[in-house]
C-alpha cells in the first residue's frame, strides 16, 4: 500500500479531532481585562448542533476512507466539511451582529466585551480539513470509469 494514498484518511481524522475538540470549546468569550461570565442556558453538556457535527465529521473520516476504494465517494467528505464550515460560520455571523462582538455592552458587573471563543476557529479548520480530504483523494487518481476493475490492455508491435 502506497503512504500517499492515506494521506486522505489522515486529513480527515485530523479534521474529525479538530471538530471534536472544537465543540467542547466555548463560541463566545469575555475579552480579557475585562470581569464577567457569560452564562448559557444549558449546564456544560453538549447540546444537539454540537453532537450532530461531531457525527457529521465521523462520516466525512468514514466517507474519505470508502473514497480510497470508490473515488466518487470523495464527494461525502466535502459535504460534510461544508456543513461544518457553514454552521461555524453562521454561529460567529449570529453573535457578530447581536450584540456584537469587540464592542462593550453593559452587563450586571460593569462593562463587559465579547469575543470569540476557540469553537468557531476550530470548526472551520476541521470543516476546511474534510473539504481537503476530498480534494486530494478525488484527485489522487486519474478517472475511472469502472472503478479501475480493468487491467490495462498491452500494446502491439
Amino acid at each position: 500500500m502506497r503512504p500517499r494514498r492515506l494521506v486522505p484518511v489522515a486529513l480527515a481524522i485530523a479534521g474529525l479531532v479538530a471538530i471534536v475538540i472544537g465543540i467542547h470549546q466555548g463560541l463566545v468569550h469575555v475579552a480579557p481585562g475585562y470581569d464577567g461570565t457569560i452564562t448559557t442556558g444549558w449546564g456544560g453538556d453538549l447540546n444537539h448542533e454540537e453532537r450532530l457535527l461531531a457525527r457529521l465529521a465521523l462520516v466525512g473520516v468514514v466517507g474519505a476512507v470508502a473514497a480510497r476504494r470508490w473515488r466518487r465517494l470523495a464527494v461525502v467528505p466535502a459535504a460534510t466539511g461544508g456543513v461544518v464550515l457553514f454552521y461555524a460560520l453562521r454561529a460567529a455571523l449570529h453573535y457578530a451582529l447581536d450584540p456584537g462582538l469587540y464592542v462593550e455592552v453593559s452587563a450586571y458587573g460593569g462593562p463587559t466585551r465579547l469575543v470569540l471563543g476557540a469553537e468557531p476557529f476550530l470548526l472551520v479548520a476541521g470543516g476546511a480539513l474534510l473539504v481537503g480530504a476530498a480534494v486530494v483523494e478525488w484527485r489522487a487518481r486519474p478517472d475511472d470509469a469502472d472503478g479501475g476493475a480493468s487491467a490495462p490492455t498491452p500494446s502491439v508491435r
